[in-house]
């Protein structure tokens, strides 16, 4: 048991992990707090901090869940409405994205329309979701929180952080400051 638990702790404070969980809790922080941004600033800090996720979870070992049951979540709903709203209301017109129909979509058409606002607040939800269990300091919990957020990151969220990414980096090329239109 004492061997388990030394791998155990060597995993959930590696130094990849740990950069992850500041990485997930700095972008989570920063879709929380959004009230003072300007459309330039916020496209600027969200394809820094999102990067910088997608950077660091890639850097994740693998690792195994240690319980059966699966990981709560602490995201309401009331608190991803506000982080779409706020984000929706930074970017304006510039939320909405065309996107080609996903294998899953009933959508007969080629392009989807999509929002920025969505995916962001699906993705602050995770990672928020994420950082609340893993700051417990359970190890087990951590472990948990470490292998879920993984699996999810290559369901779903992965994508939507991609897309995202995407979707900002044009405005940032196009030089587009949606608080000045």
């Amino acid at each position: 048991m004492f061997e388990n638990q030394e791998k155990l702790r060597a995993f959930v404070y590696a130094e990849e992990v740990v950069t992850f969980v500041r990485a997930a809790n700095e972008a989570a922080t920063f879709l929380e707090d959004l009230k003072e941004k300007n459309g330039r600033a916020f496209i600027v800090e969200a394809l820094t901090h999102l990067s910088e996720v997608y950077r660091s979870i890639l850097k994740i070992g693998d690792n195994e869940p240690l319980s059966e049951a699966g990981v709560e979540t602490t995201v309401s709903e009331q608190e991803w409405a506000e982080v779409f709203q706020r984000i929706l209301a930074i970017l304006g017109p510039h939320n909405e994205i065309l996107r080609p129909a996903e294998d899953d979509e009933f959508d007969r058409s080629d392009l989807v329309t999509h929002t920025i606002s969505e995916d962001l607040a699906d993705v602050y939800q995770e990672l928020r979701d994420f950082t609340s269990l893993y700051s417990r300091g359970l190890e087990e919990l951590m472990n948990d929180a470490v292998w879920e957020v993984k699996v999810r990151f290559t369901e779903h969220w992965g994508k939507k952080l991609l897309r995202s990414l995407s979707s900002l980096h044009d405005l940032f090329v196009a030089g587009i400051d949606p608080t000045e239109e």
